[in-house]
């Protein structure tokens, strides 16, 4: 392309993106969000609630057929998918009543070795005061045990916080079964009132708060005995009472979304939503013990962090919520299965892929490739559009989605007169990832649910806005798209082989210098607005990387020097960006916060040292659990070697890449970026890893783009 053309594309590339990102704004503030808003809390109406404990209860155990009380409760009730997670991946049914008792993320254990078909020793005592339908006390033995491990976690759960508070509001919980007395065990492992008894304990008027134990559901023939038992127990409950079903647990040794359903009669049916996931029809247990506690007129301690869930009015059948929740739950549990074969299985045959067409001199094909790599994380985002969790083989139909959409985003990057020019089809991929995951954020990230380099909610580590591996992806492409934009916009600007001419003291830009700093400053206040707002991505590291990187991009646009002056300049200013965001998010109601708002509050409290401490714990013990991420630390570390040591052997193999304007600049913005990112966040390594995939994707196709383009030349001047 001339330089005119060069120009025109890049404009009309940004025109594109800002249109698309600013269309999604609006969208959003007018309502359009795809997760919905949280609709009526659910408050006390009679003096009972009653919580139906079975592990295991997942949405395909649901049938008109084979368990018809569930299925009218689902219809006639509020359900939805139910994060089960306790202090490991892995949520033994012991450990999610634990959870539920605690209200945070619990265990029974504390030596780190998990055994889920093991009952926890419950040992009764005298009868209970007042004697009522002879239930008696209890004491749990290994509790001292239990809450020494809590102490030792970061999230230090505080066992026994639901009895608790409920005794302290002068309220009874009682509990049928072993399993069902962790939920009701108070701060010291007793239980108030117990029976040995399970799911048939249940009596009319003793307690405002009864946890049954149903057991186990492995397979269908345990969901119809529950079905069963639930339909006697329904034609015992009073008219007032609220029914809380939940599948507290995993099983078979694998980590999914359960089910949960609250009944009470004549309640308005509809999808429960909870403010922790902000997302309709997920919630987590963590949230069912803040609803018990409203629902018994008691308001949740802070030590719970779970909050009350809500009802949205769905007028859909029972057919269509059953299938809407095995459709949810089916999506975020295979999106967590597949996630490490597709990827590893992807990352083999490209690898292998790039070899042979290396050796065999195809650098088209090198460059086709590269662009692929680049577009993998959008199309992994957009393959949530297809239903391929459905089906026997969702495997083979996610991968066959994935390579369509590949496809597509290479024969987009290549359709134009932009692919003459080294860096137009990479650009033209960062463009659509940008506005991929970007809209995905703004509209609520209900395609982050599904994805494979998704949020990953099963971990319980964020069910909305921008994850660290979403982070990664969105924000290396923008930084790419932005300096390869700006770079675009220099053409005739640069000095021979490539430098810039720096800009002296007071002289003036150029209208293309001016142009370049416009580009990286309009799309710098999108992504960050992105990233940072608490309605959207609500994060909060990754948005002082952001402005960082953008600075420095903004200076080398500028053809402006770094100079320590300005670089504590860049930093300040980051820092009063991210402390204006989390203050902004401060101002809203309490149970409307995320996270940011949150930690404003720890720092008033006195509690965000605790915070900071347990982030850096948790990124520091990735780099020990998961030796394997240090691959992508000594990828960094040869990176940046390569970057800033031009005449190294490393350095000398990049160098025909720092003859396009700004590229080099802008892949120090990126690096910078990592770097302040992975030390921001409590999994930054993830940041790491993504990032510097996108940005070696980026490397080949660009460097494959320069040769074939030099090549070119070289053969028309001969």
């Amino acid at each position: 392309m001339t330089d005119s053309a060069d120009r025109r594309f890049a404009w009309a590339v940004f025109g594109v993106v800002v249109a698309l990102l600013v269309a999604a704004i609006m969208a959003s503030t007018l309502g359009a969000r795809v997760s919905g808003s949280g609709g009526e809390t659910l408050e006390q109406v009679g003096p009972e609630v009653v919580v139906v404990g079975a592990p295991g209860l997942s949405w395909t155990d649901i049938t008109e057929q084979s368990t018809p009380t569930l299925w009218s409760l689902v219809g006639e009730g509020a359900s939805a998918g139910l994060i089960v997670r306790g202090a490991h991946e892995l949520t033994c049914p012991s450990d999610g009543w634990l959870t539920l008792g605690a209200g945070q993320r619990a265990a029974a254990n504390d030596d780190g070795v998990q055994d889920c078909a093991a009952v926890p020793e419950v040992v009764p005592g005298d009868a209970s005061t007042p004697a009522q339908v002879g239930d008696v006390t209890a004491t749990i033995p290994a509790w001292d045990g239990w809450v020494e491990a809590a102490e030792r976690r970061p999230l230090d759960a505080e066992l026994g916080t639901l009895g608790a508070a409920l005794e302290a509001d002068g309220r009874c919980v009682r509990a049928g079964g072993p399993l069902a007395a962790l939920g009701a065990a108070g701060p010291q492992g007793q239980v108030g009132q117990f029976t040995q008894d399970e799911l048939t304990a249940y009596a009319p008027g003793v307690c405002n708060v009864t946890l049954l134990d149903a057991g186990v559901i492995a397979d269908q023939t345990d969901a119809g005995i529950l079905d069963a038992r639930l339909a006697v127990l329904l034609e015992r409950l009073p008219d007032d009472a609220t029914l809380v079903v939940a599948g507290l647990a995993d099983r078979d040794d694998r980590a999914g979304v359960r089910a949960v359903t609250v009944w009470r009669d004549e309640m308005d049916s509809g999808v429960l939503h909870s403010a922790t996931t902000r997302q309709g029809g997920l919630v987590q247990t963590t949230d069912l013990t803040a609803t018990v506690l409203a629902l018994a007129g008691v308001e949740p301690p802070d030590a719970v962090s779970g909050l009350p869930v809500s009802v949205q009015p769905d007028d859909r059948t029972p057919a269509e919520r059953v299938g809407a929740g095995q459709d949810l739950a089916g999506a975020i549990d295979g999106a967590k299965a597949l996630a490490i074969p597709v990827l590893g299985v992807g990352c083999l045959l490209a690898l292998a892929l790039l070899t042979v067409l290396t050796l065999t001199g195809r650098r088209a094909g090198v460059r086709i490739l590269g662009l692929a790599a680049m577009a993998f994380p959008s199309s992994a985002f957009l393959a949530g559009l297809v239903p391929w969790w459905r089906g026997p083989a969702p495997w083979l139909t996610l991968s066959l989605a994935l390579l369509v959409l590949m496809a597509a985003h290479v024969a987009l990057a290549m359709a134009g007169g932009w692919r003459r020019h080294p860096v137009g089809p990479a650009a033209v991929v960062a463009a659509s990832t940008v506005v991929v995951i970007g809209a995905d954020v703004i509209l609520g990230g209900r395609l982050g649910l599904t994805s494979i380099l998704g949020v990953q909610p099963i971990t319980a580590g964020r069910f909305y806005g921008m994850g660290n591996v979403g982070y990664g992806i969105f924000a290396v492409s923008g930084l790419l798209l932005a300096g390869l934009l700006a770079g675009l916009l220099r053409s005739g600007t640069e000095a021979p082989g490539g430098s810039p001419h720096p800009a002296r003291a007071g002289s003036r830009l150029g209208p293309n210098h001016l142009s370049g700093v416009l580009v990286v400053g309009v799309l710098g206040v999108l992504l960050v607005l992105i990233d940072g707002s608490p309605s959207w991505g609500a994060d909060f590291g990754g948005v002082p990387a952001l402005v960082v990187a953008l600075g420095l991009l903004g200076l080398a646009a500028a053809d402006i020097r770094l100079t320590p002056v300005r670089a504590v300049l860049i930093a300040a200013g980051a820092l009063v960006v991210a402390a204006v965001l989390m203050y902004a998010d401060w101002l809203r109601p309490a149970d409307t916060r995320t996270h940011l708002g949150n930690f404003a509050q720890s720092v008033i409290d006195g509690g965000a040292l605790d915070i900071v401490l347990r982030k850096l714990d948790q990124s520091l013990g990735i780099l020990v659990r998961y030796p394997v991420s240090w691959v992508a630390v000594v990828i960094l570390v040869v990176i940046i070697s390569a970057v800033l040591a031009p005449t190294s052997w490393p350095g000398r193999q990049l160098e025909p890449l720092w003859r396009i304007p700004l590229l080099r600049s802008t892949v120090l913005a990126v690096l910078t970026c990592l770097v302040i990112g992975w030390a921001l966040n409590d999994s930054g390594i993830a940041v790491v890893g993504i990032g510097l995939a996108v940005l070696i994707a980026a490397a080949i196709a660009i460097a494959a783009g320069n040769w074939a383009g030099t090549h070119r030349a070289e053969t028309r001047s001969g």
